[in-house]
């Protein structure tokens, strides 16, 4: 990596891109930065989609998005226009094309990233050898890292989202509307997923065992416009304790309701990230996520939300592929096939345990 004494920049642009998980985990990069360089100018690129994410940050200075518009004159007026901002830091945390593209026309004197998956990229760049994401660390962890050629040491810290006291009131109402009072213990659920490989078939027999176990907890279905037919069918399990918006809430609606949750339970997406940044503990189905997409600190501060795991061992998944092989040899005749066998092979008792394990244990004492 190469070194530099330049440690005391005027005005740094930080660049994510999408999506909405990824947006939030960026969060913990915000403050360390600002916390480092408090007199300088801390501005965050991305999609106008994930704006409602950090409104309210108070890290950030401002927030500037990537052109909806598609024309290339307007393409272009956008990146040109960067430079005129005059930033003498920018950092790509994503490394996606627009992000490079933003970078590099920024024409900051020290622009950031991690190193390239292709060797030309190097020359978009002027620090560029800190690696994308390692099993050891947490993803926030490594993209803070990225700033150390300026003299950052990055320290392991959990997202943060900040609602405003008038958003968690309105949050209040719509929560008493739909039957839950302040004080029940509510779990929000996301069983949705855009890819149907990430989603799961068993919320339905979990979400039954766990009404029957804990009869004071109630569940609280959240679901982006258009996954309506992923969810519906779940209400009918108890219309009184399974409880869904007649319409997708908006998004700081949706952080504002999730704030009051016990708990969270879901795939690993943007909700996930939500619940950890809110303080929320979490049983997390996961399929094929990378161990640094997932908070487990060493040394967590004291009443930090807890994210239980549930995933398909090596062990167990190889035991499936050979089942499986020995099915379609017709030597396994009582074997049970399933579509997507890295998600849907995690049982509802494991996924249950671990569930029982983290309504013991929620936060880390």
């Amino acid at each position: 990596m190469k070194k530099t004494v330049f440690q005391s920049p005027k005005n740094i642009l930080v660049i994510q891109q999408r999506q909405l998980g990824d947006v939030t985990v960026t969060t913990p990069v915000f403050e360390q930065v600002k916390k480092t360089f408090p007199e300088a100018k801390l501005t965050f690129l991305t999609e106008e989609k994930c704006v409602p994410l950090v409104q309210h940050d108070p890290y950030l200075d401002e927030i500037i998005t990537f052109p909806k518009k598609k024309g290339f004159w307007a393409q272009l007026a956008f990146y040109f226009g960067l430079k005129n901002r005059n930033f003498d830091v920018a950092a790509d945390l994503q490394q996606l094309p627009r992000c490079q593209l933003a970078s590099f026309f920024s024409r900051a004197k020290y622009r950031l990233t991690f190193a390239p998956r292709h060797a030309y990229r190097k020359l978009l760049y002027t620090h560029c050898a800190v690696p994308e994401n390692t099993d050891s660390d947490y993803t926030a962890f490594s993209k803070a890292r990225i700033f150390s050629p300026l003299g950052l040491e990055p320290i392991d810290l959990k997202p943060k989202l900040y609602v405003l006291d008038q958003e968690k009131e309105e949050a209040k109402q719509i929560l008493q509307t739909l039957g839950i009072a302040e004080g029940d213990t509510f779990i929000t659920l996301d069983a949705t997923h855009k890819h149907p490989k990430r989603r799961w078939q068993h919320y339905e027999e979990l979400v039954r065992e766990i009404l029957i176990r804990y009869p004071a907890f109630k569940f609280f279905v959240i679901r982006a416009p258009g996954e309506d037919g992923q969810v519906r069918h779940l209400l009918d399990i108890d219309r009184k304790r399974m409880v869904m918006p007649e319409k997708p809430l908006t998004l700081r609606q949706t952080m504002a309701c999730m704030s009051f949750a016990g708990f969270h339970i879901g795939n690993t997406s943007a909700p996930e990230h939500m619940a950890l940044a809110l303080n929320v503990p979490a049983l997390i189905i996961l399929a094929e996520t990378g161990s640094f997409w997932h908070y487990d600190p060493k040394n967590p501060p004291k009443g930090t939300a807890r994210q239980a795991e549930v995933r398909l061992s090596d062990e167990e998944y190889q035991a499936y592929l050979h089942n499986l092989a020995l099915y379609k040899q017709g030597r396994n005749e009582n074997f049970q096939p399933v579509e997507f066998p890295l998600i849907n092979c995690i049982s509802v008792e494991k996924a249950l345990c671990r569930f029982k394990e983290l309504v013991l244990d929620p936060y880390y004492k």
